[in-house]
């Protein structure tokens, strides 16, 4: 398997597909990159800037934006998915006809989708047929910070370890680490929990209950995701690793979150309602949680947290 390093596509110009945008483009001549807005496409490719979801950020040149996925996906081997988790079996339908063998996709997404429960791969596998192509990314990584070359650590998860090997080479410096793992279900899951329990997290916070709840929420949430984790295949070192206690601390704590500042404004008498109808980014631990509750129920795993 071979990497082409000139032709690589990310899927989704969030504040996360913008940042990986620009970390991809230190090891890689040119990144092609998809924006869901035809405006936020014009600021990058005008302003070297996404003004909405990555503001501050100057966007290299070697970036380049486009508003239609089937021509990053056509030109791009390499495709790096980062668009919500619940708009991924839609995306997948819009640009599978250009899709050939030798594509190979990291998806950077955090989360399950609604409707079925399924995680990431899956719905890859439901689609196409296969997910050998497959590799997770995941871990502690607030986007502005990767954006601002603050030092990293990661984790990319294939089944395939020559696919591992070649996004761990496309990916990996002495800024962004990349740690490598097989567990394709664990490093998901704790991904997808992760959001849920930044959510009652920053309930607590706005509730002002204190940092002694906080940190049983913590501890606990860790028990339970490990609990679900290993009932549905994933292997317990995951979930006390990188992608699962590093990225509960960071967005359970960090006031970067975008799960945690909601649920903090929950926490401080603001209705869910409110706070959707306003929102520009997407906090996919809101329909996460309802996914989680059909899962546990499925697995038969006690998760009172959750």
């Amino acid at each position: 398997m071979k990497i082409n390093h000139s032709s690589i596509g990310v899927i989704g110009a969030g504040a996360w597909g913008t940042a990986l945008s620009c970390l991809l483009l230190e090891k890689n001549r040119h990144v092609k990159l998809w924006a869901y807005e035809d405006q936020t496409a014009q600021n990058i490719n005008q302003y070297r800037e996404n003004k909405v979801f990555l503001p501050g950020v100057a966007i290299p040149e070697g970036i380049q934006a486009f508003s239609k996925s089937r021509k990053v996906v056509a030109d791009c081997e390499t495709l790096v998915v980062a668009s919500p988790v619940q708009k991924t079996r839609s995306l997948i339908r819009e640009f599978k006809t250009v899709l050939t063998s030798n594509h190979q996709f990291v998806l950077a997404g955090k989360g399950i989708e609604r409707e079925s429960g399924s995680l990431l791969h899956e719905i890859f596998e439901e689609e196409l047929g296969t997910s050998g192509n497959v590799s997770i990314l995941s871990g502690p990584t607030f986007a502005m910070e990767v954006a601002r070359k603050k030092p990293t650590a990661a984790v990319i998860a294939s089944a395939n370890p020559e696919l591992g090997n070649h996004i761990q080479d496309m990916m990996h410096g002495p800024r962004f680490r990349l740690y490598r793992s097989k567990d394709l279900i664990g490093v998901q899951l704790a991904g997808a929990v992760k959001n849920v329990l930044a959510i009652a997290a920053g309930i607590a916070e706005g509730m002002q209950l204190g940092l002694n709840a906080r940190a049983a929420l913590i501890c606990r949430g860790l028990s339970e995701m490990t609990r679900l984790g290993v009932k549905m295949g994933g292997v317990p070192e995951t979930f006390s690793g990188m992608a699962g206690l590093g990225d509960l601390v960071l967005t359970g704590t960090g006031s970067l979150s975008r799960n945690h500042t909601l649920g903090l404004r929950i926490g401080e008498g603001l209705s869910p309602e409110e706070l959707f109808q306003n929102q520009l980014t997407v906090t996919e631990g809101a329909a996460t949680s309802v996914s989680l509750q059909s899962l546990s129920r499925h697995h038969q795993v006690e998760m009172p947290i959750f």
